[in-house]
């Protein structure tokens, strides 16, 4: 990552550690990572079923149903969601087709990061649904 995206993400990552004490503002932000996804039908087509994942993933852990994860992530996790919430980033949003670049590209870095943990829990998804 750039010089730009990693201070971009650095920032989300201090913000994540806010959000990480209120159960209530991490509902929130599922919610509105949630409505985003929906909203927006080709620019995120790569990165929706992982985004959801995501979500799925972040929405057990605050519900305490998923605890086999790191801080580290959870706050990683949460960092990118605040990035891709936020429609003026380092390339705003309202700009089509590129507006959503940056966005991909922070939840690509962190989805390769924490891809073994991400695995696991689609492991544990499964196994609860047998």
């Amino acid at each position: 990552m750039n010089k730009a995206y990693t201070s971009a993400f650095n920032s989300a990552l201090n913000k994540a550690t806010e959000f990480i004490k209120s159960p209530s503002r991490v509902s929130r932000l599922i919610i509105e990572a949630s409505r985003k996804i929906g909203s927006n039908n080709s620019s995120l087509t790569k990165v929706k079923n992982e985004l959801s994942t995501l979500l799925r993933l972040l929405k057990s852990w605050g519900k305490g149903d998923y605890k086999n994860i790191s801080r580290k992530t959870i706050l990683s996790i949460i960092a990118a969601l605040l990035y891709f919430v936020n429609p003026i980033d380092i390339i705003p949003d309202i700009i089509p087709v590129f507006g959503f670049t940056d966005d991909a590209t922070i939840l690509f870095f962190v989805l390769n990061k924490i891809r073994k943990e991400l695995d696991e829990f689609e492991n544990w998804e499964n196994q609860d649904d047998e």
